[in-house]
């Protein structure tokens, strides 16, 4: 009986099993249908801690790192817990309200010029006045990172929240070389950013948040905090002249006006780099989070940096440089493309054109190898052993580096040449009317060029004064701008230096030969870095 239950029930349930087996596939085929739909799938646990994959809509559980039906990333920011992680950050970064107080008119003229330029003072725009930048907790409460460019000459500094409310804070210190200042404000709900533990590459996805303000008829209009989603473009960047010390990131940012020491996050919602600069549309530069902890933990003790000075402009080979120095059109080493008047480097016998191979003992191919080797050296610890290649030969260089000074001017002729890239050639032979500086190898549409030179252009006086050779030009000037050129070191003062001097330049148009009087300003310094170690 029991044998015979069993046995015709055998046949119904292997029957049930077969009708089951293609139940179940039946089932998997539309589990499978509707993930590759994007339809809401149960995940495991608790169904309200459950979360939407942003890419196939897939319902996940919020432990989960990667997505089980479309393999997707579920840590980056992205669909609507992308968006609440990023207003989350977005709570702790705070805009910055500064007011500068410019220099004084006898710092910004020549004394031979000052009387005259007194009379007319009311030309010039000395009042205070207000710029705009953003912040980022960094490291521990209450201590903020922004650029340093935006506390230059700074007398008052408000934070401005996410809410709008200001909050006084105060300038803890910032280091022009790096381009990092330090800010204190006591911002309620603010939590340090997490430092990425990414390395940087190109194609990475970004953020970059903000408070940016829109300037029109002299009326600043305060926008709401913004999240800038791209790209990484471009990773270890040299030649920027933002920062002394190059590494840069380059993105695909658009930023507005007051975006300047914003956070730059990576994918994941951790601080990748502060912002920099954003020059031209879609092209945004930062500074690496990995070059913030150390300077920022110097700064926030009020401390200033010790660092060593070689007196090296350390760049890496372009076209016009190599056309300069001679060089192969294959040299990639770091190339001295200029030497500091009186630095170590110069003194111990370094020159411009050297190419840099080794720093005391360990071989260097990039800027960024050389300069990180060369800032290990102990200001006043003695001999650094330099090899440099030099017209084909290898020579051994002692140099001693001493402690790096606040300011650093370039020699007027290399100044003028950094700005407008290009360079100048002396012309003393010849007819007299074509003697003078020429202009070559200018870098198409480079500054030079937006500035209206053009190739081949002859400079032939400098402030009045005929000029045939680089060393009569750089006389000339440092004499007209006493003021300027005269200045001791700031090491002693907290105060910073005006390094802006200006001139008359006679420039003989190559073509046509007409001649054309233009004023020019230095950049270098106070606008841009040169690349100094």
């Amino acid at each position: 009986m029991k044998s015979g239950r069993f046995s015709s029930s055998s046949h119904r349930v292997v029957g049930r099993e077969r009708a089951g087996g293609w139940c179940l596939l039946i089932v998997l085929l539309a589990l499978c249908q509707s993930s590759a739909m994007g339809l809401d799938m149960p995940a495991q646990g608790n169904p309200e801690s459950a979360k939407l994959c942003p890419r196939c809509g897939y319902r996940c559980d919020t432990e989960w790192h990667f997505c089980p039906a479309c393999g997707w990333d579920l840590k980056v920011l992205a669909g609507a817990q992308g968006a609440e992680k990023l207003q989350a950050i977005g709570m702790s970064v705070v805009g910055l309200i500064l007011v500068k107080e410019p220099p004084s008119l006898n710092e910004l003229v020549p004394p031979s010029l000052y009387r005259i330029a007194r009379r007319y003072s009311y030309f010039f725009d000395l009042g205070r006045k207000k710029s705009f930048a953003t912040a980022f907790p960094f490291l521990k409460p209450g201590i903020f990172v922004t650029s340093a460019r935006a506390l230059e000459w700074v007398e008052v500094v408000d934070v401005r929240t996410y809410k709008n409310k200001m909050i006084p804070a105060q300038i803890l210190g910032y280091d022009i070389p790096s381009g990092i200042g330090v800010i204190q404000a006591e911002v309620p709900g603010s939590v340090p950013l997490a430092a990425s533990q990414l390395t940087p590459r190109e194609a990475d996805l970004s953020w970059a948040i903000c408070f940016p303000v829109a300037l029109a008829g002299g009326k600043v209009e305060y926008l709401p905090e913004s999240f800038h989603r791209g790209r990484i473009s471009a990773a270890g960047l040299e030649g920027t002249n933002l920062v002394a010390f190059e590494n840069l990131l380059r993105t695909d940012h658009t930023l507005e006006d007051g975006c300047l020491g914003g956070a730059l996050l990576d994918q994941y919602g951790a601080a990748a780099g502060m912002v920099l600069d954003d020059p031209d549309p879609g092209i945004n530069y930062a500074l690496p989070v990995e070059d913030l902890k150390a300077m920022v933990e110097v700064l926030a003790e009020k401390k200033k940096p010790q660092r060593p000075f070689f007196g090296l402009g350390l760049v890496a080979p372009d076209d016009r440089r190599r056309a300069r120095f001679q060089l192969p059109a294959e040299t990639t080493l770091p190339l001295v493309a200029y030497l500091i008047a009186g630095s170590p480097a110069e003194k111990a016998g370094v020159q411009a054109g050297d190419l840099l191979t080794s720093v005391a003992g360990e071989k260097v191919v990039s800027v960024a190898g050389a300069g990180a080797r060369l800032l290990k050296a102990k200001p006043e610890g003695g001999s650094i052993y330099l090899k440099v290649q030099r017209q084909g030969k290898e020579i051994s260089i002692a140099v001693s580096p001493i402690l790096r000074p606040l300011r650093i001017m370039l020699s007027p002729s290399d100044e003028i040449q950094e700005t407008l890239q290009a360079s100048l050639v002396e012309v003393s032979t010849g007819a007299t009317s074509q003697q003078g500086l020429r202009v070559t190898d200018l870098v198409r549409g480079g500054r030079g060029e937006k500035n209206g030179y053009h190739e081949g252009d002859l400079i032939i006086s400098v402030s009045g004064k005929g000029v045939r050779k680089l060393e009569t030009f750089d006389e000339i000037v440092r004499d007209s701008n006493s003021h300027i050129f005269a200045q001791k070191s700031a090491a002693a003062n907290d105060k910073p230096h005006l390094s802006v001097y200006r001139m008359l330049l006679s420039v003989k148009k190559a073509e046509g030969g007409e001649k054309d009087d233009r004023s020019y300003q230095n950049f270098f310094p106070d606008v841009f870095t040169a690349p100094v170690y």
